[in-house]
């Protein structure tokens, strides 16, 4: 039963905050408890969103990604609505919110599980760092003008060493993002695979792959100048000559709340790629 929602919205979206703010005073006039604010708010202060059912972001794919991060944690529901450029993530339309929401009010709908994967950043045999991503993790050159070197093994088996822009492992939810940019392929989303990227790589004959869900993919720095660490686009770490970065799928999920078939993923897809060559 749902009591109390958490809206998140993007503030430098006009079409974001106006319609939030209708969200919430609808939701708030069928007598449910509601948070509205921007992600930074709700990190400020979690006892704001803690004791929610359901949260609702409503913007682009990177505000829906910054929803992601608060609810994980949580165990709790995720629904994206669509107000980005292309908001692969979201399947509800701004002209569909109330509809939506009251379908879910009434208990209807479904939860989609999406797998995310965790990265641990290891330095001199010591993990330092422990990271969640939903979309992907990256490895980049912090020098424009120079590529990075990298030895990538999947389950402690060589794979190759990239002279590349970047490595990066994506979820399936992520293959259509920066994966698909990079010449990824686009993956069912229900997928617990694990996808693998070379960016814009140099003299190598690797193409992208999908991994077996439960490999384990370790990257390691071999470029005497620093490489950047980066996190769904976030999270930038500094990397140096030796590092690791072990990714695996995480034994968590993020939970999508969906209204329609899985099955229209496709239909869906296909729509939003003719939107952008149009654009």
């Amino acid at each position: 039963m749902i009591q109390r929602v958490a809206v998140i919205y993007n503030p430098f979206s006009e079409a974001s905050a106006e319609r939030s703010l209708h969200a919430a005073a609808w939701l708030r006039g069928r007598g449910i408890m509601t948070w509205r604010g921007v992600s930074q708010e709700a990190r400020d202060n979690p006892s704001a969103i803690n004791d929610a059912d359901l949260m609702v972001a409503m913007g682009g794919d990177g505000t829906v990604l910054r929803a992601a991060r608060l609810c994980f944690p949580l165990d709790l529901p995720l629904l994206p609505v669509a107000l980005g450029h292309l908001s692969f993530m979201a399947e509800v339309q701004p002209d569909e919110i109330f509809d939506g929401l009251e379908r879910i009010i009434q208990g209807g709908g479904w939860h989609d599980e999406r797998t995310l994967i965790r990265a641990l950043l290891y330095r001199d045999g010591q993990a330092i760092a422990d990271f969640t991503a939903l979309n992907e993790v990256v490895l980049s050159r912090s020098d424009v003008s120079r590529v990075i070197k990298a030895h990538v093994s999947i389950d402690d088996s060589p794979l190759t060493t990239y002279h590349a822009d970047g490595v990066l492992v994506a979820t399936a939810t992520g293959s259509t993002a920066y994966a698909l940019a990079a010449g990824g392929s686009i993956v069912d989303p229900r997928s617990q695979a694990l996808i693998l990227v070379g960016i814009a790589p140099h003299l190598s004959r690797v193409p992208s792959m999908v991994l077996h869900q439960d490999a384990v993919v370790t990257i390691r720095v071999a470029s005497r100048h620093d490489a950047m660490l980066s996190v769904d686009g976030r999270d930038n770490v500094t990397l140096h000559y030796g590092d690791e970065i072990v990714v695996r799928r995480s034994p968590k999920v993020c939970t999508f709340v969906r209204i329609r078939p899985s099955s229209q993923f496709y239909t869906r897809l296909v729509a939003r790629l003719h939107r952008e060559d149009e654009e």
